[in-house]
């Protein structure tokens, strides 16, 4: 009968553990993915090595649109990371800083004020609640901060706790990538920064800063603030408040955040209140996206500033010094390998070619298409600087090979040539040479050019 007991209690616990990871799986698969936002941005987070973080930036998307931190490591030897979350009320910066303070122990962290005035965290919009939430594991502060966003214990409450019951109809729109996402590396290469180059369709307007007026914080906004300050006091680290630039912020608001700071012996800069003064400057018509957030050329100039301050006011290491490469070494480097490179200036494909082959990290898919001498069109495929694949097409065929963790296929169909990694074209038959390039650190194809000699 014991026997019988046990192997009972046995079945039952191993059908709860088997239901309990069909659901944590079918969780991961449909939920939505804020990819280049929150859910990149937390997981990278987490991604991070433990207690290797000096500075940590947390706010709404003011916070990863204003301080680059990538510019603080190459500028300053800064190690900084954008922890923040689109529309994040202030509870739920709160939770980050909690998250934060598990797994760092950071000198310094700013906190972005967007959503200090005006906001209430009772009546958050659900886009921001999702935003800040969805990605973060579950605790027993989690499970408080979310009953103060909803304020009771209902299927809301629960759809915060299990995100599967708010995505269960995504089945009909899910992608490769919600099959795949959990599957992959989360580093965050820009450490939370969001690039955007992209430049608003008017001039942003922050000449009413100096307008008089009163502002409203609410009372549980500043609840939430001091016990910010309580966290950081306890945990040893400096507590800093920052003021993103955008439109519609105003001196009042200033004075307001500004004594909240004093009372709490807090410093705060608040980058609007430096504009007006004179002494940071803005092009208003190419630095912002939108009215409320930076482009990449604003968000420079306001984390050069940045840097200085926080450089002149603690005592931050030099992480440029460390003589074995960081995390922050390897983002700049990807960072780096993405951009534009003196092999895309050349004139000729054999003058790219031999710049190419210096770079064991990059992988060359070289087209060569048919001449009127001779029509066929074949193809080369170096990897280490060895070519690993000669193709001269003569009949139909194709061949698929590993590019680090890419496919490539190249394949002949009648007069159709094709050189797909991971399912996309890239072949450019026009002219005379098609260089593809593959970059293995990046994971990506960095480059697609063509020559006529």
């Amino acid at each position: 009968m014991k026997k019988k007991k046990y192997f009972r209690v046995a079945a039952v616990t191993v059908f709860f553990l088997w239901i309990g990871l069909v659901l944590a799986a079918a969780n991961e698969i449909v939920c939505a993915k804020f990819i280049g936002d929150s859910t990149t941005i937390v997981d990278g987070f987490y991604a991070e090595k433990k207690n290797d973080i000096d500075v940590v930036v947390v706010g709404s998307s003011n916070s990863f649109c204003t301080v680059n931190p990538l510019v603080l490591y190459e500028e300053y030897g800064i190690a900084a990371y954008d922890f923040g979350s689109s529309s994040q009320p202030m509870n739920i910066s709160e939770l980050y800083i909690k998250e934060v303070l598990k797994r760092q122990k950071p000198k310094v962290i700013a906190l972005e004020i967007n959503m200090m005035v005006g906001d209430s965290i009772h009546n958050g919009s659900e886009a921001g609640l999702r935003w800040g939430y969805t990605n973060i594991p579950l605790s027993v502060d989690k499970l408080k901060c979310i009953y103060q966003s909803v304020g009771k214990l209902d299927a809301e409450y629960f759809s915060y706790v299990f995100p599967i019951f708010r995505y269960h109809n995504r089945w009909k729109e899910l992608s490769k990538t919600d099959y795949t996402y959990f599957g992959k590396d989360k580093t965050n290469y820009t450490k939370g920064y969001l690039e955007t180059q992209s430049v608003a369709e008017y001039a942003i307007n922050m000449s009413d800063y100096g307008y008089e007026g009163e502002t409203w914080i609410g009372e549980d906004n500043i609840v939430c603030l001091d016990e910010i300050v309580q966290l950081c006091q306890k945990n040893n680290v400096e507590l800093l408040l920052f003021k993103s630039p955008k439109e519609n912020w105003h001196k009042y608001e200033t004075k307001a955040i500004r004594a909240l700071a004093d009372e709490r012996g807090l410093l705060f800069i608040d980058y609007n209140e430096l504009y007006d003064n004179g002494e940071l400057e803005f092009d208003v018509a190419a630095d912002f996206r939108d009215g409320d957030h930076l482009n990449d050329f604003g968000a420079k100039k306001v984390t050069m500033h940045f840097g200085d301050y926080l450089k002149a006011n603690y005592e931050l290491t030099d992480r440029r010094a460390d003589s074995a490469l960081n995390s922050w070494d390897r983002a700049c480097d990807y960072k780096r390998r993405g951009e534009w490179q003196d092999f895309m200036a050349a004139a000729k494909a054999e003058e790219c070619f031999r710049q190419l082959l210096e770079d064991e990290n990059l992988v060359i898919i070289v087209t060569r298409t048919g001449s009127e001498k001779d029509s066929r069109v074949q193809q080369w495929v170096y990897q280490n600087r060895k070519m690993t694949l000669h193709v001269q097409w003569e009949d139909n065929g194709i061949h698929h090979m590993k590019i680090g963790k890419s496919e490539l296929v190249l394949s002949k169909l009648g007069d159709v040539y094709q050189t797909l990694i991971d399912g996309v074209e890239y072949y450019q038959p026009e002219s005379k040479w098609n260089i593809v390039v593959y970059d293995k650190i990046t994971k990506s194809v960095t480059a697609n050019l063509v020559f006529d000699e």
